[in-house]
């Protein structure tokens, strides 16, 4: 399997596995196929209440890449580890202020050093670590 058909099955694999644990939460959950601009998954809450989910998956502890995003109130990542051997996927929930907020502390961080480039921006695989099932911070 060549490494884009690889990237191809973890992010499809990711994006199902959000999928299917919103809705075992009991949200409504429409998937958008292809190159979408707006978000991965388009979500309704138990409650009614609408948002947009971006899902970014890897399949080994690395750096998350995260493109730059406008701030927008009920737009949310979760970001999906598919660990080896068919372990159980984690996932970490973060609002899209928390995870721009964390890319931008990166690109700081990195720019200090004269090492940074904004189409490789994101985030230290660590960084995300306090956000693991936080799934009580999307809308209810």
């Amino acid at each position: 399997m060549s490494a884009q058909q690889a990237r191809y099955r973890t992010q499809w694999a990711s994006q199902f596995s959000v999928a299917s644990e919103l809705v075992r939460r009991d949200y409504l959950v429409s998937l958008t196929f292809g190159n979408a601009a707006v978000a991965d998954l388009l979500v309704q809450s138990p409650k009614g209440t609408t948002f947009t989910i971006d899902v970014k998956g890897q399949s080994s502890k690395s750096f998350w890449l995260v493109q730059r995003r406008e701030e927008k109130a009920n737009h949310f990542f979760v970001l999906v580890y598919l660990p080896p051997a068919y372990k159980p996927p984690e996932f970490f929930v973060l609002s899209n202020s928390q995870l721009m907020r964390h890319r931008a502390e990166y690109e700081s961080a990195a720019t200090v050093r004269g090492k940074y480039r904004d189409d490789l921006g994101g985030m230290n695989w660590t960084t995300v670590l306090p956000y693991l099932d936080q799934w009580g911070a999307l809308p209810r």
